[in-house]
C-alpha cells in the first residue's frame, strides 16, 4: 500500500477485517497494521475492537464481535497509533482510547501467558522444580526453560548452562516473579519450571513474542556468560 502525501501509512477501508488479507506460505491468516501500513501474519499483531460507546478495546485472544483494528504487538507501534490518531481514522469515527490502554494490553499479554502455563501444567506438560526442570533440560525434552525473575542466582545458573549445551537451546524466560509462576501453575515456591516439548509449546512461544514487544524476556545477564556446573 502507497503512503499517504503526509508520509502517514494508508488506512483500512472498510471491509478490511472482513476479509483475510491473504495467507503466509504456512497458511496463517494475515492483517493489515495500521499503524506501518504492513500486511503481517496475525499472530504478531493485536485486535482491537471500538465499543458502542466508541472505546477502543483490546482484543487479545482476536475474538471479539466487531470490525478489528489491527497493530503489531509492540509498545511503540501502539504508541505511534494512539499519538497520530490512526484508530480514529481507520474506523472512521471519533474513538477513545483509555490513557491506561497501554498498560492494560502489556498485562493482558502477560496474563494470557501465564494462564496458557496453567493450561499446559493441567495436561502434564509442566515440570517444577530444581531437580526435574534440570532433568528435563538436560534430557532435551525442555522446549522453555521459565525461571521466576526473583530466584536464587545458584539454581538458576545451572539450568541455564544445562541449556546452552543443548542442541537447539531451549528458550529461556525471566518475565514472571515467584509469586506469578506458583499461582497459575496452582503450586508453592514455583523458581524453576520447564515447559515440555509439546503442543502448548509453538502457541506458548508466539505469545510471548507478543510480549516481547513490550518488555525482555530473559533479564540483562542471565545467559550471556553461562558458568558450568559446580563439579562435585
Amino acid at each position: 500500500m502507497s503512503p499517504t502525501p503526509n508520509n502517514e501509512p494508508a488506512l483500512l477501508t472498510d471491509t478490511d477485517d472482513a476479509l483475510v488479507l491473504g495467507e503466509t506460505a504456512k497458511g496463517q491468516p494475515q492483517r493489515r497494521d495500521i499503524a506501518s501500513g504492513e500486511t503481517v501474519p496475525t499472530d504478531g499483531l493485536i485486535r482491537f475492537v471500538v465499543s458502542p460507546e466508541g472505546v477502543l478495546t483490546p482484543d487479545i485472544a482476536h475474538k471479539l464481535p466487531g470490525r478489528g483494528l489491527w497493530v503489531a504487538s509492540e509498545r511503540g507501534a501502539l504508541e505511534i497509533a494512539l499519538k497520530k490518531n490512526i484508530f480514529s481514522r481507520a474506523a472512521k469515527r471519533q474513538v477513545k482510547a483509555e490513557p491506561d490502554l497501554i498498560p492494560l494490553v502489556h498485562d493482558l499479554l502477560r496474563r494470557r501467558c501465564l494462564d496458557l502455563l496453567g493450561l499446559a501444567r493441567r495436561e502434564g506438560g509442566i515440570v517444577n522444580g530444581f531437580e526435574k526442570a534440570l532433568a528435563a533440560v538436560k534430557s532435551g525434552k525442555a522446549g522453555w526453560i521459565i525461571e521466576a525473575a526473583d530466584g536464587a542466582e545458584d539454581g538458576r545458573r545451572r539450568i541455564l548452562y544445562a541449556g546452552s549445551q543443548q542442541t537447539p537451546s531451549p528458550n529461556v524466560c525471566g518475565s514472571f516473579s515467584n509469586a506469578e509462576l506458583s499461582l497459575a501453575l496452582g503450586t508453592e515456591n514455583a523458581i524453576h519450571v520447564a515447559l515440555l516439548s509439546g503442543r502448548r509449546v509453538q502457541r506458548w512461544s508466539l505469545e510471548m513474542k507478543r510480549l516481547s514487544g513490550f518488555e525482555p524476556l530473559v533479564p540483562e545477564g542471565w545467559v550471556r556468560r553461562p558458568e558450568p556446573e559446580t563439579p562435585g
